[in-house]
């Protein structure tokens, strides 16, 4: 199944396709070292300028962060879980969200656990061309090795409203969500 794409590395921001192999992005993210995009279009964040192209290999090493939304994943994998606000500094970008764990599991120590780690209701905040971007996204999935920094938040550096205390569903132990 052919799923959008929208990208961030270290240098630029893309948008493109990636034929999905299982049930969710972040899986698909953390099991291949590689894998080919098409009707790709790069942005370069330090002076905005634009190069597209049909079709190329990208590294995951390579990726700081991708947006997420469908598919979410089977519900009948799903677990309960807290979420925790967290911000985090991930190469050029800074992100706020909220991260999913079990309450037993310290939620800063996920990125030595998982290659890849979600932040739901996040935003991401860059510089590109000079000017200060922010996207907002269901769900930011952020690779590990990019992360620099990982701190606890308040849900009022999030979104100015509490968080809701109650546990959330999840996906199984082990998987990220979205």
């Amino acid at each position: 199944m052919q799923v959008p794409l929208t990208a961030y590395a270290e240098d630029c921001s893309f948008t493109g396709e990636v034929a999905l192999t299982g049930d969710r992005l972040s899986d698909f993210l953390a099991a291949t070292v590689e894998f080919e995009v098409h009707n790709l279009r790069f942005r370069a964040l330090d002076d905005g300028r634009v190069v597209e192209t049909l079709y190329s290999s990208v590294l995951r090493d390579d990726l700081c962060l991708v947006l997420a939304g469908e598919p979410r994943g089977r519900e009948e994998l799903r677990v309960w879980t807290r979420q925790f606000p967290v911000v985090a500094r991930v190469g050029p970008y800074t992100v706020r969200g909220y991260v999913h764990a079990p309450p037993t599991i310290d939620p800063l120590r996920l990125p030595s656990r998982r290659a890849i780690v979600a932040l739901t209701a996040g935003t991401v905040t860059y510089v590109e061309a000079g000017a200060e971007v922010e996207v907002e996204a269901e769900t930011v999935l952020v690779n590990s090795t990019w992360i620099e920094t990982l701190e606890t938040a308040t849900a009022e550096d999030l979104d100015g409203e509490p968080a809701d205390p109650s546990f959330a569903i999840d996906e199984a132990p082990g998987t990220a969500p979205a």
